[in-house]
């Protein structure tokens, strides 16, 4: 995604009045990286994992929709079945969360009101949320709630209304003292002072006096709260939610975020731990929504579910954007598979505008000049080669009136087919030749938008030659992933869901942490009309490190024991006496039992390409800028660098592309190399070099 961001933003307008030319190299037959998609057997879409999009995901919204709009697929393409953006994703307000007591799991589903706020609106990527701004609404849901418990009789629907927490009947008698104490005008002018605050420019922080306050007003009214939830279990789980928000309020305060500090001043903390410094209760930080947030980032160091790990400034900071950044839903769910949705349309848009896009071309070595200052030279290897007669090879197939990757190279274009194995680093296969690109001849500015888990493996020299990317290969770490999809015989009511369908729901299990209800990409894929699937689910969780070579196999027996052993907290119909009813799996060959599994789509990411990047703490620091690279010919694009949002998704990647095209553009490609520069930034892309 970073690598695509770029060309498209180097591709505006009159383009070619800047560049000479604009080309994409690619291993293998499809776009994407972690988010390629294909569609395999009976049109059905195959992913790498689970992908949403989140709400605040400005940059990502902003590129989506200019892309639709110059596509123009309502004239161009009216028989597509996703012609504009709005089509191709839409709101998702259910959130489901699991539960566990002891050895039992229930779960619950969260509902998040919407707003009538649409993502990636003109500048809106470029808007800071500061901690004053993210104090200040802070401040409103927590009065926002201390006005809904307080009132008698039935109160105002709060901002987030959980599903499963019914509304309290009666006013109690110590929040009614609390609320005669002026506890809640003080909370309204505190408002005042910080949203006074906030809208000054230059901002301002606030003065210690004012964060004490702030803090010790904070502390009383959870101390107060607690004492009344704990009297009435129904809001236990809205008590979580407030007082992780409570929590997030008070550490800001205490810990200088409100005077002028910005969240890498506890980057080096690890997010539960520095809630629990703050007084966060021990049920909140084992709270669904807080597992929740660390199966959202794999955050577990080398897949070990016993190290949870997860920087404290990025853990507030995306915490804060989710609850109080989003535009129109928390989420939005894709319409149908990422390569669809995003990457076909992506390379459609990007070759009417004249940018070249090589596919077949694995990258093999960036080499450094000999002062190590520039990049010398990159290096290809050719996969494959055009067959007789075919100019331009055309990777897209229509699914379902959907332009679509195919689950291989379409081998009637090529004169020699690489197979599917031609996307792995471990890829052997018969090359048709090598091709270096030199500086000065070949390409002026080269963008490396590999992930990171393959910068050791191309880049090894500048690894060697510059400190800074060392320390970014040490410390900026990556976690393997495991996912599987399943095609069931029977809907999600049958198997004993209870909940909403079309949920997501993390902190789940110690394997497949999160599951989606994705039945709805059912009416996209190609099943015959003779008993086809009735329900889709997805899965997926990081997985620790060991053989990629046996990762297939652990990915395929972790699966086989999830379903018979913890599946059925969620799906009570899909198990029996001998666990999971595997008959319930659709399978066109009929196998029995877990051999079943062979017409599912299972995948082992441990390829370079596929290992999710972490955010553990203290690694932020150490990430590079796109643009300051310590190569004068060289940007770097991905979510492994500096873009003001260090975390492992399509939004920092987004961002990342943008920073690198502004980098090249601006010719502020430099030859110091400059780490950590707004990794933990509460400023938008403005203020990113």
């Amino acid at each position: 995604m970073a690598g695509l961001v770029t060309a498209w933003e180097l591709s505006r307008g009159d383009w070619r009045s800047r560049l000479g030319s604009i080309t994409v190299y690619q291993r293998g037959w499809r776009l994407g990286g972690k988010g390629a998609s294909s569609r395999g057997l009976h049109g059905r879409i195959e992913e790498h994992g689970l992908h949403v999009l989140l709400g605040y995901y400005d940059a990502t919204f902003r590129v989506l929709r200019e892309v639709y709009a110059e596509l123009d697929r309502e004239r161009t393409d009216p028989g597509c079945a996703l012609r504009t953006w709005r089509e191709a994703v839409v709101p998702a307000a259910e959130v489901g969360l699991a539960d566990r007591h002891g050895e039992a799991w229930s779960h619950f589903t969260t509902r998040f009101s919407g707003n009538d706020l649409l993502p990636g609106e003109p500048g809106a990527e470029d808007r800071r949320l500061r901690p004053l701004d993210v104090a200040a609404r802070a401040l409103r849901l927590l009065a926002d709630f201390h006005r809904a418990v307080a009132r008698t009789g039935p109160p105002a629907p709060p901002q987030v209304h959980l599903s499963t927490s019914p509304r309290p009947r009666s006013q109690p008698a110590d929040l009614a003292a609390l609320v005669r104490g002026g506890v809640l005008t003080a909370v309204a002018a505190l408002v005042e002072v910080v949203d006074q605050a906030a809208r000054t420019a230059p901002p301002v922080g606030l003065d210690g006096g004012t964060t004490r306050q702030l803090a010790e007003l904070v502390a009383l009214w959870r101390r107060v709260l607690r004492g009344i939830v704990d009297t009435d279990p129904a809001l236990r789980r809205t008590w979580e939610l407030v007082d992780l928000v409570a929590t997030n309020l008070r550490g800001m305060a205490l810990d200088g975020l409100l005077s002028g500090e910005g969240y890498e001043r506890i980057d080096h903390l690890d997010y539960r731990e520095w809630l629990g410094r703050h007084g966060a209760s021990p049920a909140t930080l084992d709270s669904p929504i807080v597992r929740g947030m660390y199966d959202l980032v794999f955050a577990y160091e080398d897949g070990d579910r016993r190290r949870p790990r997860f920087a404290a400034g990025l853990g507030l900071d995306l915490s804060s954007r989710m609850l109080f950044d989003y535009k129109g839903s928390l989420f939005w769910r894709m319409q149908a598979g990422m390569g669809e949705v995003v990457f076909a349309p992506l390379h459609q848009a990007l070759t009417a505008r004249g940018v070249q896009v090589e596919l077949f071309h694995r990258l093999d070595r960036v080499r450094p000049t000999p002062s190590r200052r520039a990049v010398a030279a990159i290096e290809l290897t050719l996969q494959a080669g055009l067959a007789p007669g075919v100019e331009v090879y055309r990777p897209l197939v229509r699914v379902a009136d959907l332009p679509s990757w195919p689950d291989r190279p379409l081998a009637d274009q090529l004169a020699s087919d690489p197979g599917s194995g031609s996307e792995s680093y471990w890829w052997r296969g018969p090359a048709t030749g090598s091709r270096t690109l030199v500086a000065g001849r070949d390409f002026d500015v080269a963008v490396l938008a590999v992930s990171l888990g393959m910068v050791p493996h191309v880049a090894s020299e500048l690894v060697d030659a510059n400190p800074a990317w060392r320390a970014m290969v040490d410390e900026v770490r990556t976690v393997a992933t495991q996912s599987a999809q399943l095609w069931l015989h029977v809907d999600e009511q049958r198997l004993g869901w209870t909940g909403p369908p079309g949920v997501t729901l993390s902190g789940f299990g110690d394997t497949f942490d999160t599951w989606a209800s994705m039945s709805h990409l059912l009416t996209t894929e190609q099943w015959p009309d003779t008993e086809p699937p009735r329900s889709l689910a997805y899965l997926c969780g990081a997985t620790p490190d060991g053989d990629p070579r046996d990762a297939p196999r652990r990915t395929r027996q972790a699966l086989v024991d999830f379903l018979d052993r913890d599946i059925g907290h969620l799906w009570p119909n899909a198990v029996g006496a001998q666990g999971f009813r595997w008959e319930l799996l659709h399978d066109d060959e009929e196998r029995s039992g877990p051999g079943r599994l062979e017409a599912q789509y299972l995948r082992a990411n441990v390829d370079p390409s596929d290992r999710y990047v972490q955010s553990l703490p203290g690694s932020g620091r150490h990430r590079i800028a796109p643009g300051r690279t310590g190569f004068t010919n060289l940007a770097v694009a991905g979510d492994w660098t500096a873009s003001g949002l260090p975390a492992g998704c399509l939004e920092s990647a987004t961002r990342s592309g943008v920073l690198a095209a502004r980098a090249v553009l601006s010719g502020a490609v430099t030859a110091d190399a400059e780490a950590g520069s707004g990794a933990i930034a509460d400023v938008g892309l403005a203020g990113v070099p």
